[in-house]
């Protein structure tokens, strides 16, 4: 089971069945509409439209792309325009850009170091020293930026070499394939809220024109829903402060460069 099947099953053990049947698949005379899915509604109306387009705008997976090979249009001397194909986003479009990297940034930055070799530690002490002293390397360039659907427009002063690697934000896929399985709770949570708020704003208002109209009391029906006024608030401060921090932590290269920013280098 995924992370998206898992929060619909949880929505249907804390939300009352009778409830979202009544919101979700409205009983009207015809054969059809007793074939309604229950799961396929509420991921159509709530959860695709609106909770992963929430969870693709506060999260995302970072990656480095590799540009070498691609055409380049060339504005001019100092902008350059890059179209990526979707082969080498995973199938899935950029959320954001966020720099352009010179160097392989998956090979080490630190060759020739060898454990206990006391020679090797001094020599990189005397170069620490040096480095400090000396101009900070252009390794890469923020002027970067999405004009299109994977299409980046990168404008520096620096003439750009063929081995270049973008670093950018994808949308998460469909199925939030990537969220690990003790992080199901958090995202099954964000979904319940998101369906008590549409449940709230949609039939608040039906359900009083029914008690003044028609005189129907609807009861314990009513007051459940009543209870699910503050669900949009809530689900707003748990995407917020919550639900952003858990999706950073569920991607490795997010966490990774964080806790390296964190400790610090080799100094």
């Amino acid at each position: 089971m995924d992370c998206v099947r898992y929060s619909i099953a949880n929505v249907k053990r804390v939300i009352p069945m009778d409830i979202l049947r009544t919101v979700f698949t409205p009983r009207v005379n015809g054969y059809r509409d007793d074939m309604i899915d229950l799961d396929e509604t509420l991921l159509s109306v709530v959860v695709r439209p609106r909770v992963l387009v929430d969870c693709n705008l506060v999260g995302g997976r970072e990656v480095y792309i590799p540009l070498d090979g691609l055409p380049v249009y060339r504005q001019n001397d100092y902008t350059s325009v890059y179209r990526i194909p979707k082969t080498k986003t995973q199938g899935s479009s950029i959320m954001s850009v966020l720099n352009i990297t010179f160097s392989d940034p998956t090979k080490v930055s630190s060759y020739g170091v060898a454990a206990g070799d006391q020679n090797t530690f001094m020599l990189q002490g005397a170069q620490s020293v040096m480095d400090a002293m000396g101009s900070m390397p252009v390794t890469s360039t923020a002027y970067v930026q999405l004009i299109a659907e994977n299409v980046v427009m990168v404008r520096d002063t620096v003439v750009l070499p063929a081995n270049i690697y973008l670093r950018c934000v994808l949308a998460n896929d469909e199925n939030m394939s990537h969220i690990q399985m003790r992080s199901f709770p958090a995202f099954a949570k964000l979904v319940e809220l998101s369906i008590k708020s549409y449940v709230f704003n949609q039939y608040i208002i039906p359900m009083d024109m029914g008690q003044l109209f028609g005189g129907m009391n609807i009861g314990r029906f009513k007051e459940i829903i009543d209870g699910w006024s503050d669900a949009e608030e809530l689900y707003q401060t748990y995407l917020r402060e919550k639900w952003t921090k858990i999706a950073m932590m569920n991607d490795r290269e997010q966490w990774t460069r964080f806790m390296r920013l964190t400790m610090g280098g080799q100094r």
